[in-house]
């Protein structure tokens, strides 16, 4: 699981359906289709480890914010430099690719379509294996690259260990969960690019409960030295306590579907991006409601970051509908994955597209 400097992304899978004895792929993998919304709380000491614990986070206070997680099927055709995917999670504006089995959930590479950065592994990471209880523990090393825009090239290197180490009762705000299990995780690795290295340790707790797929609550230290100097912590935590599925759907089946930022309305205050068709053959248009007079400029890059047009470049336009459309041939695109960034003054919508 490649991450940036201080933008990482660890999930490992949830809880069982009686008692808390073990992960298993068939109650507690990524399911596609699936929806969260991971209410943040602020940090609270982790507690101990080992069995009977009874880890008291009554107190807890809610910050007001949260982040949308959604699981989806993977997207033809397959990303340049990422393979055996079958599925992807959207979270926190990242994209990651996933490929999961009866066995282990596995992370190929992932996505910032925002920031143009694209991380593929050489050696992917393993997040977590099937069946996992009380006490099991496993290692694995991962190396990989991050590109930003196209150019700048990130080394990693590490090894992560990832630990049920806890077992017992776990007190929220809202409710008692017994049977509760905490895994643990520790993932250290290097960072190396031309202005230095950066060694980082991310260290995760997840709690899983009876009858609930995804971790109820995630506490999450991010530990970073930049150039082996002075090192930056992040603390940061969460609860997902109200998860809910909105259709059932098989992991691994390569069906097409549509996100948010791929297809249909996005929104983004008052403008809304509408692109169709998605994914398309030749033509795409494209159109955006315009609530007051800006400049609008429209970016084609593909998944490297690489910019394939300047549709628009900051042109004035005015208040209203407003329409265009992107011709494959004119700018020699060829299957894959795209984004198209309009950016309203200084406000920015993306659109993932996809070509066949």
């Amino acid at each position: 699981m490649k991450n940036r400097v201080v933008a990482f992304l660890i999930l490992f899978q949830p809880a069982g359906l009686l008692a808390q004895t073990a992960l298993t792929w068939q109650s507690n993998s990524l399911r596609v289709c699936d929806s969260n919304t991971y209410r943040e709380i602020q940090f609270s000491d982790p507690g101990n480890s080992g069995s009977g614990q009874i880890w008291d986070f009554s107190k807890i206070q809610d910050t007001n914010k949260s982040v949308v997680s959604t699981i989806q099927c993977a997207e033809l055709p397959r990303m340049n430099g990422i393979n055996d995917y079958g599925l992807t999670l959207d979270e926190n504006g990242y994209e990651y690719f996933m490929s999961s089995s009866d066995q282990e959930l596995i992370e190929q590479g992932y996505i910032n379509a925002e920031q143009k950065l694209v991380l593929s592994y050489s050696d992917p990471i393993i997040k977590m294996k099937y069946p996992f209880s009380f006490g099991d523990h496993f290692t694995d090393h991962f190396s990989g690259v991050a590109w930003y825009g196209g150019t700048s090239a990130i080394d990693l290197v590490g090894d992560i260990l990832v630990v049920a180490d806890g077992a017992g009762k776990l007190i929220l705000p809202d409710k008692v969960y017994e049977d509760a299990l905490r895994v643990k995780s520790v993932k250290k690795g290097l960072q190396v690019n031309m202005c230095g290295t950066n060694d980082f340790t991310i260290t995760k707790y997840n709690w899983y409960a009876p009858g609930y797929r995804y971790p109820v609550l995630s506490l999450n230290i991010i530990e970073s030295r930049p150039n082996g100097g002075t090192p930056v912590i992040t603390r940061s935590a969460s609860t997902n306590t109200q998860q809910f599925s909105t259709k059932s759907a098989t992991i691994g089946t390569f069906a097409l579907t549509q996100s948010k930022t791929s297809s249909g309305v996005v929104d983004a205050s008052d403008k809304k991006v509408v692109v169709s068709p998605n994914p398309f053959m030749d033509k795409l248009k494209y159109e955006y409601l315009l609530a007051e007079p800006m400049n609008v400029s429209i970016e084609l890059y593909d998944v490297s970051g690489k910019t394939n047009a300047m549709l628009i470049s900051n042109v004035p336009q005015n208040a209203g509908m407003q329409n265009g459309e992107l011709q494959s041939s004119r700018y020699a695109l060829t299957s894959g994955v795209y984004f198209m960034r309009f950016t309203f003054d200084k406000q920015v919508v993306i659109c993932k597209i996809v070509k066949f």
